[in-house]
């Protein structure tokens, strides 16, 4: 991604096509070997986006990638999680967002008949806080649209519009339909690219085509006061839907597969009104503090006045009780520390829950490795779950259970702190969070109140990095455990998800303990992963040798996958590989016998980073029960000493030796006086902490012409 700062006061013209054009400051020109992902994420799922979409959009390298410098979104014709396609839907937001500017994109479009609605569109960066249409939409291009398929001009026909809440607080919407051969003579849109335009200013959308305008409205009523707001960017490719191309049924569907849509590059430049929102800058850092008054912090929510005209504007807190299930109550308890708590009045409810809500999202990415702390009280025995949701990726809960639970408390009515590690709230963009914190009971046996007090997120701890030789996952053999190995526990825990798997009688391929289980009665799907409390860096196994073994035995039929996951995001940084009776990959057979197999890292990415693994083993299957399921020894080997060569390795002079370093790695400056096949290399002492800055190092020697230098970066 290509940044170029605002000039202030300087606004420079050029002419393309007759048409002024101001200063770039912000692209994205897609020239680099691989998406770049601190600037586009992706809503990933087939539940049809209110639309009856029938693809399921994915962050598979499958679906969107890089290519001849192009960005390329795909889509294809496959089963998939129970859908008949696949493809993706990218944006930015938590990442990149802007008001006002002229945003345009270089787009080949797919061949859409039939079928496929392509997109370049804009959603409010307040969404879902606030929810469509009051978050404001901008379609800047749109194709595949039914009108198009009647009329036999799908390869032509587009359309802009906006979508919004009007002063009565209904849905309304404006659209702008277009022939492109109109405007450009005879064309194919999908034959070649072309630019689609947004120009946004304080008074009007304004729509554009190779530089001719075909639409425009006015946004200065006070009504539109979505369209004064940050809005971030989304490139996607949708297949079939009720609505705009109405077929719904996948046979119905004749568009080619596979389909790609190519964007060369997407471009933003500042008319005089731009302002840019670039979600690093907005990160939280510090102790942040969401409900608390003598615990130090860095940073703390202040909590605003939700019937404010700004208010799905403002970055101000709300408390919320959940349908009058909970309600503040009149008798304060006394605080666990300060002069208030949060005491409410549990009634006779089926179920109670509560939240602290953002109407515009916060950045707290520098915590997904950190801890949720919070102070809390009750006599209420149920389980309690405690959650927290994201604009992105949706949201997790934790159970809460008693004393005897991995997260727990006496339910004794005194003061109880918890710490809850951030990271085990999977599904969970931490760019975009809108509710910071909830808790929640599905049932509620008795009559009382509950008080929380004290609630404050820690910063990110730094991760475990395990070099040379193997980590064990689960195994009980010494040797492959050489590098380390995950503690249940003390590092996380092996969590069975949704309860949907249950003990069977074990009979483990090493040691003394295997993972042996059965579904559970009624259920027709299952799923389970080793969730630590802080994400490992694994990339030291990330290596032609390195391999994720595991043994493993079944005698059923059904198919199932395993998996590795990075990041915290649903379906973002996830790598699944199907096992499928007759089918089964690296000579594994369904005979009930123990087979011990190896993964080659390779076929876990490009999708995981192993710089940040959130779940070191999965396994889920969705085509009903499986009667037995046995996995033991799960290790990684091939593990190798990080060897990095910051600098190049070829330096003739010891003299003011600099490169940039890392907050928390460790580097080795060493020397060789001769560069050959069996090069010898000595190190100067100490190593260098990383810091963030630029460090110098000189030879302690001296200069010395016949001595060759490198910088490494240690594990």
């Amino acid at each position: 991604m290509d940044f170029k700062k605002v000039l202030l006061g300087l606004v420079v013209l050029t002419c393309s096509g007759g048409v002024a054009r101001s200063e770039l400051v912000w692209s994205d020109e897609f020239n680099g070997s691989s998406i770049d992902f601190n600037t586009w994420t992706y809503d990933v799922g087939g539940g049809g986006f209110g639309n009856g979409q029938l693809e399921y959009d994915t962050a598979r390298s499958e679906n969107s990638y890089i290519e001849n410098g192009c960005l390329v979104i795909e889509a294809r014709r496959e089963n998939y999680s129970g859908n008949a396609f696949t493809s993706a839907r990218m944006l930015t937001q938590g990442r990149f967002a802007f008001k006002y500017g002229s945003l345009e994109a270089r787009i080949k479009l797919p061949d859409t008949a039939n079928g496929l609605w392509p997109a370049f569109w804009l959603l409010g960066n307040n969404f879902p806080g606030i929810n469509w249409p009051g978050c404001g939409e901008i379609d800047i291009l749109e194709a595949g649209s039914t009108g198009g398929i009647l009329e036999g001009t799908q390869h032509e026909k587009i359309n802009c519009a906006i979508h919004y809440s009007n002063a009565a607080g209904d849905y309304e919407y404006k659209t702008q339909w277009l022939n492109a051969s109109d405007v450009l003579g005879p064309v194919d849109l999908s034959a070649d690219f072309h630019r689609y335009r947004l120009e946004w200013t304080p008074t009007a959308l304004s729509f554009f085509i190779d530089d001719v305008q075909f639409a425009s409205w006015d946004i200065s009523a006070d009504s539109f006061s979505e369209y004064h707001q940050p809005h971030f960017v989304i490139l996607n490719v949708a297949v079939g839907g009720w609505n705009y191309v109405e077929i719904s049924d996948p046979g119905q569907i004749t568009a080619p597969f596979p389909a790609k849509m190519q964007v060369d590059w997407v471009r933003l430049e500042d008319n005089g009104y731009t302002e840019i929102f670039n979600g690093a800058d907005a990160a939280e850092s510090g102790a942040f503090g969401v409900f608390t008054e003598t615990t130090p912090v860095d940073n703390a929510l202040v909590f605003g006045d939700d019937t404010a005209a700004d208010w799905p504007y403002s970055d101000k807190a709300a408390v919320y009780p959940w349908e009058n299930t909970m309600v503040f109550s009149d008798q304060q308890a006394a605080p666990s520390e300060g002069s208030e708590c949060w005491t409410f009045d549990v009634g006779s409810a089926a179920w109670c829950g509560m939240g602290v809500f953002l109407p515009s999202f916060r950045n707290m990415s520098g915590y997904s490795d950190g801890y949720l702390h919070f102070d809390i009280q009750t006599t209420l025995s149920d389980t309690l779950k405690i959650g927290i949701q994201s604009s992105r990726a949706g949201q997790f809960w934790l159970p809460l259970g008693d004393e005897s639970a991995e997260f727990g408390f006496a339910r004794d009515g005194a003061w109880h702190s918890m710490s809850i590690p951030l990271n085990r709230f999977a599904n969970t963009d931490f760019k975009t969070i809108h509710q910071i914190f909830m808790l929640l009971a599905d049932s509620v046996s008795s009559s009382t109140t509950l008080s929380i007090d004290n609630i404050w997120w820690e910063p990110s701890v730094p991760r475990t990095k395990p070099a040379s030789g193997s980590y064990g996952i689960f195994t009980e053999t010494e040797t492959n455990r050489n590098a380390g190995a995950f503690s249940l526990s003390e590092d996380g825990n092996f969590f069975v998800w949704e309860k949907t798997l249950q003990a069977i009688t074990q009979d483990p391929f090493e040691g003394e303990n295997s993972l042996s289980f059965q579904s559970a009665a009624g259920l027709t799907w299952f799923g389970a992963a080793f969730s630590p409390n802080v994400k490992l860096d694994l990339s030291s196994f990330d290596n032609p040798d390195g391999k994720l073994h595991v043994a493993m035995k079944t005698s059923s039929s059904v198919t199932f996958q395993l998996g590795m996951k990075s990041g915290n995001m649903d379906g973002v940084g996830q790598k699944w590989i199907p096992f499928a009776a007759g089918s089964d990959p690296y000579g594994f057979a369904r005979d009930g016998q123990w087979h011990a197999i190896e993964i080659p890292v390779a076929d876990l990415g490009p999708e995981v980073d192993f710089s940040e693994v959130s779940q070191l083993f999965q396994i889920l299957g969705t085509d009903g029960p499986i009667s037995d399921i046995e996995l033991d020894d799960i290790y990684f080997s091939g593990g190798a000493a990080l060897q990095t060569n910051v600098v190049s390795s070829v330096l003739t002079r010891g003299v003011g030796i600099s490169w940039p370093t890392e907050s928390g790695a460790d580097y080795s400056v060493q020397w060789t006086s001769g560069l050959g096949t069996n090069t010898v290399w000595s190190t100067l002492d100490p190593p260098v902490a990383g810091d963030g800055a630029t460090h110098t190092v000189f030879d302690p020697a001296g200069s010395h012409s016949n001595r060759f230098y490198r910088i490494l970066q240690l594990p």
